[in-house]
């Protein structure tokens, strides 16, 4: 007599259990991510991942340089360490309309311009993948195809064509037919990742895997998903901009440190390898509460431009305090070292920061520029267009130097900047560059006695 199938509800969001369905997840506090799964059916016993082998003494195991597969697309190589390693599997995830889809579409077609690449769409049909293919050029007839979700259906296409890349889009749209779960179910996410990293392993084809998100921008699925992967990049960006940037927060084979950046044109992404120029060529002329900051991505100097404006608040008012681009815990930190160190009341005050082109940093160098950009909007101060500011602020009030600092000084001096402010600490383990005046300061008060030389009062 067969065993009763039990049902259970599952979490999508932490994987918590529970017997009965609830509208609260108890584990992490979620509301409306309990799904119905039946328990006690289990996903097909995974055939082992390779032949037996002996044990290999490290240095010398030989690895070939065409191990990794170029992109096409250099800001994408830059971002997994030098392009798609063999039999890797990568999630590429982000928002709706973010442009996941149309990026791994022109990876796909740059593979294929020497590689069989199979495109496997599980939300768009073939007919509307050409059309969104017509729009952004003409692709070679190495790239193949299917608008299929049945995974069984899948592998029996992999082995026919025996493609040299294969593309799901989505991971949440896939499924298993021996599981009776729903496609998107956490189970059903697992399993169908378990399976396809199976094909990957075996038969050292790569794989990229398109995810979905929730409302809050994490992966949507168990959490465990980020783990059975190699690599996981996120696309993230502002829809009111065209700036699309894409961040690898795993990396089994490269820096996790790197970003790439894109920008959303009518024919799809347009590379953007010198961002600094790109997030500083619109800039106007300055004016209060406007300053430049340089802070590193990985091996990458960038430099934007960050705004802030105070106000009073209006009586009966509670201040706000609203950061975009930049972590609000941050500007709160900040914004509590100036009033402590330098005297500004900013209780009673709304304060809003900004930084310009719709790009979004939590890097602890930002912290001399956010608190240079609100003094400069409490005092009406205009600084000179040609100084950048490279700091992090302590509680006390002391500013540390920052990681990268001399590529950050030949950056500014290649845009054309010709002072900076910085950590006096800095200049002790860094050569300084010639024809830069730098200004030192160790704590946030000397930043009173630099205003004069630096700026200029706004009537």
């Amino acid at each position: 007599m067969s065993k009763k199938l039990k049902v259970i509800y599952v979490c999508e969001n932490c994987g918590h259990h529970e017997l009965k369905w609830v509208g609260k997840c108890p584990a992490c506090n979620e509301w409306g991510t309990l799904q119905e799964e039946v328990e006690g059916e289990t996903a097909q016993e995974l055939a082992p991942l390779s032949s037996f082998q002996q044990p290999q003494v490290l240095n010398q195991v030989k690895v070939d340089a065409s191990i990794r597969t170029s992109t096409g697309i250099r800001e994408f190589d830059h971002l997994l360490g030098g392009g798609i390693v063999a039999g890797s599997v990568s999630l590429l995830v982000g928002d709706p309309g973010i442009g996941k889809s149309t990026l791994s579409l022109i990876t796909a077609g740059n593979v294929a311009q020497s590689r069989i690449v199979l495109y496997v769409s599980g939300e768009e049909s073939a007919e509307q993948t050409k059309i969104r293919a017509d729009r952004l050029g003409n692709f070679p007839d190495n790239l193949y195809v299917i608008s299929e979700t049945n995974l069984d259906f899948i592998q029996q296409h992999i082995q026919e064509l025996h493609p040299r890349l294969i593309i799901v889009d989505s991971i949440q749209a896939v499924f298993l037919s021996h599981l009776r779960s729903t496609p998107g179910s956490p189970s059903q996410i697992k399993e169908s990742t378990l399976f396809l990293t199976k094909i990957a392993k075996q038969t050292n084809i790569p794989v990229i895997l398109v995810g979905q998100v929730t409302k809050e921008s994490l992966l949507a699925g168990p959490r465990v998903l980020e783990h059975l992967v190699d690599t996981v990049i996120y696309l993230e960006g502002d829809r009111n901009h065209s700036l699309r940037v894409a961040r690898v927060v795993k990396n089994r084979y490269g820096s996790t440190e790197e970003v790439a950046l894109f920008e959303m044109t009518a024919r799809g992404f347009e590379e953007v390898s010198n961002p600094s120029e790109y997030l500083l060529e619109n800039r106007s002329e300055m004016v209060p509460g406007s300053i430049i900051v340089g802070t590193a991505r990985g091996t990458r100097p960038i430099f934007t431009e960050i705004q802030a404006l105070v106000t009073e608040t209006p009586e009966g008012i509670p201040p706000r305090q609203i950061a975009i681009g930049v972590d609000r815990n941050r500007l709160l930190l900040v914004t509590a070292v100036l009033q402590r160190w330098i005297g500004e009341r900013l209780s009673n005050k709304n304060i809003f920061v900004s930084i310009a082109g719709g790009i979004e940093s939590d890097d602890p160098a930002l912290d001399l520029g956010i608190a240079a950009s609100l003094l400069s909007s409490i005092r009406g101060l205009t600084f000179h267009s040609k100084i950048f500011w490279v700091g992090e602020l302590t509680l006390s009030g002391e500013v540390r130097p920052t990681p990268e600092l001399p590529r950050l000084l030949n950056e500014g001096g290649r845009l054309g900047f010709n002072e900076c402010v910085l950590s006096g600490k800095a200049l002790k383990k860094n050569k300084p560059v010639s024809e830069m005046k730098l200004y030192e300061i160790d704590h946030l008060r000397s930043i009173l006695k630099l205003l004069p030389a630096i700026s200029r009062q706004e009537k």
